[in-house]
């Protein structure tokens, strides 16, 4: 590995990882761990996903409170991977909360005993919970239940790994630019880097990407208020069509929206206005709106992540599309995605990247 990225001359190694976030940074680790030689090229964007996202990890979803995808194998594997990751880079980021559901309406409510009833859901849903002081905050008509979920610093973790890699020297702090990359028959190159693989882990920029502009992506913009709420002190995320999560103090993430059609990575008066309407609707106390935070989610059009292989350059990987679980679900796939590189360990059809098929064209 090289001893320093700022003074990179000529580079032989197995993997090639483009992008530092959340996906790129757990797949470095995994790979790190399997003893297996890495460079990393990110251009550190501020605006990236993993770093503004309140990294919530909410087992029971959506208004018919379904147990999300996989979640009784992805939450145990995400929760050790995150504490072992705590204890080597000496930083707390895991956080067990409860979080707060009220409810809509009395139906959902009805709704939410039945699901309580169900096997495979109580060790997710509480009944009871001793939060009525959240009354005199948080509009409630209709009752509220528990999920008991997590909070985990994905902010925190990226730039904790990025210091772990710069360290390493094995972080090179540069826009990838696809122009360079040469495909060879059992290798890449790119600039003075040769490597066996590379591996694409660019979040939502992957849509710029020549060798993967054929996936169907469907990926959303997120805004996202830090709102200051003074005296509302509680442990745990309040969930009322959005998310209110406590930071520090008197600090709460609040969000986060979805658009479908400006996808830049800039905060909009819409956006904000949005937001405040809705936390209008919920809070019957005044707060303060501190930062305004805006991001791309990385989403394809099933929901599901793509890893794997290109289709025609087996020398060309990607790793993406984690979307809006990506807390939840990255150290699991991350961790396959290396038995795949380094033991070839099969990929799942349902997130195999070749479920998507180049166009004819390109073929």
């Amino acid at each position: 590995m090289p001893a320093s990225t700022t003074k990179l001359t000529q580079v032989e190694l197995p993997y090639l990882i483009v992008g530092q976030g959340i996906a790129g940074s757990l797949l470095a680790w995994h790979l790190e761990k399997a003893n297996q030689p890495y460079l990393i090229i990110d251009n550190h964007h501020q605006t990236s996903a993993s770093k503004i996202a309140a990294g919530i990890i909410n087992p029971i979803t959506g208004r018919r409170f379904v147990k999300s995808w996989m979640i009784d194998t992805f939450l145990p594997f995400a929760k050790s991977t995150y504490q072992e990751i705590e204890a080597q880079l000496d930083i707390q980021v895991w956080k067990d909360m409860d979080i707060i559901r009220f409810f809509m309406s009395n139906a959902e409510g009805n709704n939410w005993l039945t699901k309580t009833t169900w096997e495979g859901y109580d060790k997710y849903l509480k009944e009871e919970k001793n939060a009525d002081f959240l009354h005199q905050f948080i509009n409630d008509e209709s009752g509220f239940g528990t999920v008991v979920g997590a909070k985990v610093d994905l902010g925190k973790v990226v730039k904790n790994f990025q210091s772990h890699f710069q360290k390493k020297g094995v972080l090179l702090s540069e826009l990838f630019d696809y122009e360079q990359l040469i495909v060879e028959r059992n290798q890449v190159r790119y600039k003075e880097i040769t490597a066996r693989k590379v591996i694409f882990c660019e979040g939502f920029a992957a849509f710029k990407n020549p060798w993967f502009a054929h996936l169907p992506y469907e990926s959303a913009k997120g805004e996202a208020l830090i709102i200051r709420i003074p005296n509302l002190q509680t442990p745990d995320i309040i969930k009322k069509h959005f998310f209110i999560v406590p930071l520090e103090d008197d600090l709460f993430w609040f969000g986060s929206n979805y658009e479908w059609d400006d996808l830049s990575n800039e905060p909009t008066e819409i956006g904000r206005n949005y937001l405040e309407k809705e936390l209008k609707q919920i809070l019957k106390v005044k707060y303060e709106v501190v930062d305004h935070l805006a991001a791309v989610r990385p989403v394809l059009k099933d929901r599901r992540p793509a890893i794997g292989l290109h289709p025609t350059n087996s020398n060309i990987a990607f790793f993406n599309g984690l979307g809006t679980k990506g807390t939840s679900i990255a150290p699991y796939w991350a961790n396959e995605m290396t038995l795949f590189l380094t033991e070839g360990k099969e990929i799942p059809k349902e997130v195999n990247v070749q479920r998507f098929k180049l166009p004819v064209e390109a073929n």
